[in-house]
């Protein structure tokens, strides 16, 4: 039996028909930069230093990782590289946590309180016993781990306390790292990063850095995100840009990032051979 349909006459199907292939191309379109944004370049890279080893589940879809070694066993770690995955280890050269192990080993050697960080002391590096626990001590203990490279935290110990000493005693840790023949990215430090370049020594100490707050700014007295001053993207740009011509891999680590603000640092990140991690949370979990 054939039923016949009676559409009213002001129906013009040529132009629904442009309305359904337009509304047809929009969802797909909406869909197509919902997976770009979350598959192609959030999980390239992520910096989980608040999780432990029972929260592992939430690396799952990221390949290249930053932990914490101390909470994580050997088992965990072969576990993620057979799962594909590329594991850092964070390593403090330039301060300690009250919550070390170490911290009442190396009173004498504080420098000062961590602004903005009350339970952290900044450490005088070119102290040799501080330099042979790092290196030797500390990153064996996490090399053991079967760790892919070391991420290595707060060289602006240089830019708070800016004295020969302190910058030589960071080039004697890096140079004592190198033994582990294993890659070393250094967190922030651009003072110290820019002077290692001018020296013409950058690539013979370290492979990498990862600079924080790139775009987005850290409101630590509301304990909340923004964006970051035009100024300060500029500089960490010029910056970038020179630590690229030195042969450096660059990572960036942003905090809250909405989504046209992400768009933006995909787009720059893409350009420039870039990889970032956008935190939800300043404890990195």
């Amino acid at each position: 039996m054939n039923i016949k349909v009676n559409f009213p006459k002001f129906i013009n199907f040529k132009k629904l028909l442009i309305v359904v292939l337009i509304g047809i191309f929009l969802v797909v379109s909406g869909c197509s930069k919902k997976h770009t944004f979350e598959h192609e370049h959030e999980y390239k890279y992520g910096v989980f230093l608040g999780i432990n080893e029972d929260e592992v589940d939430k690396l799952k879809l990221y390949q290249f990782v930053v932990i914490e070694p101390a909470e994580f066993s050997v088992t965990t770690i072969e576990q993620l590289h057979n799962n594909g995955k590329t594991v850092y280890g964070y390593l403090n050269i330039g301060s300690v946590e009250e919550y070390r192990d170490y911290f009442d080993r190396f009173e004498e050697v504080f420098l000062g309180v961590y602004q903005d960080w009350p339970d952290e002391q900044w450490v005088d590096v070119s102290c040799s016993q501080w330099q042979d626990f790092i290196v030797d001590e500390l990153a064996k203990q996490y090399f053991d781990l079967d760790i892919n490279g070391f991420f290595l935290d707060n060289v602006d110990v240089y830019y708070n306390y800016p004295k020969e000493e302190i910058y030589q005693g960071l080039c004697a840790i890096l140079k004592g790292l190198k033994k582990y023949n294993i890659p070393l990215i250094i967190n922030g430090g651009d003072m110290f990063v820019s002077r290692c370049i001018e020296e013409n020594i950058a690539l013979s100490l370290f492979d990498g850095i990862n600079q924080e707050t790139v775009f987005t700014a850290i409101d630590f007295e509301n304990q909340s995100f923004k964006i970051q001053s035009k100024d300060e993207t500029e500089y960490f740009k010029e910056y970038l840009e020179k630590v690229k011509e030195n042969g450096l891999t660059v990572y960036l680590l942003e905090y809250g990032a909405n989504r046209d603000l992400s768009k933006n640092i995909d787009d720059y990140c893409l350009a420039n051979g870039f990889y970032w991690y956008n935190a939800n949370n300043l404890d990195l979990r």
